[in-house]
């Protein structure tokens, strides 16, 4: 069977193949390594944007687009359905990966980076502890960046991966794109499992997820767009999980599961942001959740059932 890194690199080809058509610019370095602008120059597309989260992805998954209501509107939103998803989710599509590479004395690359070269570079401690580790010849990362990757950048990954530079792609898109709204959407599965994690649920015994998020429109600046998007799957995202556990443990943490749980819920996230100085970490973690979850335990057979969709907070804030 190929690697998560093979699969993925096979959808980058893909897109290379139909650039034309996706609003995509293909760039190929001299170290040999290929980059994709999916919305820093380029325009990208929504189908765009369903290639990149499923290459983050790890090439498994079925992404499809769907109407969700915002108050008196019909809204676009991206659907998700996938086969393990501890593996698809946190060793491939969580941005954990905080590339920094210093190209001069007094200028350093940075960059947030998901997909599954994670699994070949990435140090993060979760790869380990959850076993989320694989060999392949080709690597693929996402990068959520404004800034060109050059060959620095690219033998700095090419060299963490383990790979020769010539087996590297790099998917480049900015929050504040079409892209980047598309595959942020696309994370509400990821960061309920993220939240089971840091609750102590026992997430290898999750089975099969599904999610759908409302696209956030696509804001002027990265700044905005950052809001928009955490917005979406704060008070926008759906997901359902059927795993084997224990009800009186599922019980038990049920309600912190959803955003609604927070201090912080109810307002929009740049507005929180802005509140706590622009620092991630001063935020409540509970606030990372979807809007809305179901938990079916397959072995009782019980569904849990805890928050709610709130489309009026997302008009507000999008309908500007």
């Amino acid at each position: 069977m190929k690697s998560l890194n093979e699969r993925s690199a096979d959808i980058v080809e893909a897109m290379a193949a139909d650039a034309e058509i996706l609003g995509l610019e293909v760039h190929r370095l001299a170290c040999g390594a290929t980059w994709i602008d999916a919305g820093i120059e380029a325009e990208g597309s929504l189908e765009a944007g369903r290639l990149f989260a499923l290459a983050c992805l790890g090439g498994w998954g079925e992404l499809s687009f769907w109407k969700v209501d915002l108050e008196e509107a019909r809204w676009p939103a991206l659907a998700v359905t996938l086969p393990h998803p501890v593996k698809l989710c946190i060793g491939c599509q969580y941005a954990g990966w905080e590339v920094k590479v210093v190209e001069e004395e007094d200028k350093t690359w940075r960059a947030m980076g998901s997909g599954p070269a994670r699994m070949l570079g990435s140090s993060e401690p979760v790869l380990d502890r959850l076993q989320l580790r694989e060999r392949s010849r080709r690597a693929v990362i996402a990068l959520e960046t404004r800034a060109f990757p050059d060959d620095s950048v690219a033998e700095f990954l090419a060299e963490r991966c383990s790979i020769s530079p010539g087996g590297l792609s790099m998917l480049v898109a900015p929050t504040a794109s079409v892209v980047g709204s598309v595959q942020i959407a696309a994370r509400m599965v990821e960061t309920g499992i993220h939240k089971m994690i840091e609750l102590g649920l026992p997430v290898d015994a999750v089975l099969t997820a599904s999610g759908t998020c409302p696209v956030a429109p696509v804001a002027a600046d990265d700044l905005t767009a950052m809001g928009r998007t955490n917005d979406a799957v704060l008070y926008g995202g759906t997901a359902w999980y059927a795993l084997r556990g224990d009800d009186e443990a599922i019980a038990a943490v049920a309600e912190r599961l959803v955003s609604s749980c927070s201090v912080d819920y109810g307002r929009p996230f740049l507005e929180i942001f802005q509140e706590y100085d622009r620092d991630f970490y001063k935020i409540d973690p509970m606030l990372f959740s979807p809007a809305e979850v179901f938990v079916n335990n397959v072995l009782s057979g019980r569904t849990f059932h805890v928050g709610k969709t709130r489309g009026d907070l997302l008009a507000r804030s999008w309908f500007l």
